[in-house]
């Protein structure tokens, strides 16, 4: 004779066990949320998402560092700090320019660009082949509007960074970073010769204004980038130089 009351207290048992699983998933997700754009990064004596800070370097002394596939000779052109939120994050195809030298591009967003809902509204693409991003997504002008008068502003407060990292544990705290982190770099801007093994020489030059040709929809025009040799990169992830 089947026992009803058995079977029903197993069938009790099991309902609980998943309503456990499903609160410890929700804590989990609120815990993780908690301060999502009120974040405050210790041991950082920057405002976040305030204009980045940069101090130009006259003459500065070029130097050598190893890289992929050659050595890089670096001259610091200005001390560089960015504090934002990260809203792309791509590796560089060993076939692209410099990618020797600048393994990583992220892009950080400042100012406007810290709140939650323009970051919902956009998504950036950056292209695997060429140094470029665009927005895409429904109805990122109009989010943008509250917050920026023109394009000028978007460009001003949007940045894409070719990275390289100083030693191996900055390039950990680089590889550890996700979409919607916010992030405090520092570091030089810089320009660079690369001197491959396979022969070739490689040039380039970060810019140093953020007025220059930039543009959010489409190629972000030669010489726009940041180029960064990064000694400090601090995260959810840690605190790593």
């Amino acid at each position: 004779m089947l026992n009803w009351f058995d079977s029903n207290t197993e069938y009790t048992k099991i309902d609980i066990k998943v309503k456990i699983l499903f609160a410890i998933i929700v804590l989990v997700f609120i815990i993780k949320n908690i301060g999502f754009d009120n974040t405050v990064l210790k041991n950082v004596e920057m405002e976040p998402f305030s204009e980045p800070i940069q101090v130009n370097i006259e003459n500065g002394k070029p130097f050598k560092h190893k890289v992929s596939g050659g050595v890089a000779e670096i001259t610091p052109l200005a001390d560089y700090k960015i504090y934002g939120r990260v809203y792309a994050i791509h590796y560089r195809p060993s076939k692209l320019w410099a990618a020797a030298v600048y393994p990583y591009d992220i892009t950080i967003g400042f100012g406007g660009f810290r709140h939650k809902e323009v970051y919902k509204a956009i998504k950036v693409r950056m292209a695997s082949t060429v140094s470029y991003y665009s927005f895409t997504g429904s109805g990122w002008r109009d989010h943008l509007s509250k917050y920026f008068k023109n394009k000028g502003e978007i460009n001003h407060a949007f940045t894409n960074n070719h990275i390289c990292p100083a030693n191996k544990n900055v390039r950990r705290g680089i590889k550890k970073l996700k979409k919607k982190d916010i992030v405090y770099i520092e570091g030089y801007l810089v320009k660079y010769k690369f001197y491959g093994n396979d022969g070739r020489i490689e040039r380039g030059t970060s810019s140093t204004t953020r007025n220059d040709k930039e543009s959010y929809s489409g190629n972000n025009g030669s010489g726009s980038c940041e180029q960064i040799y990064v000694t400090r990169v601090v995260s959810r992830h840690g605190d790593f130089q």
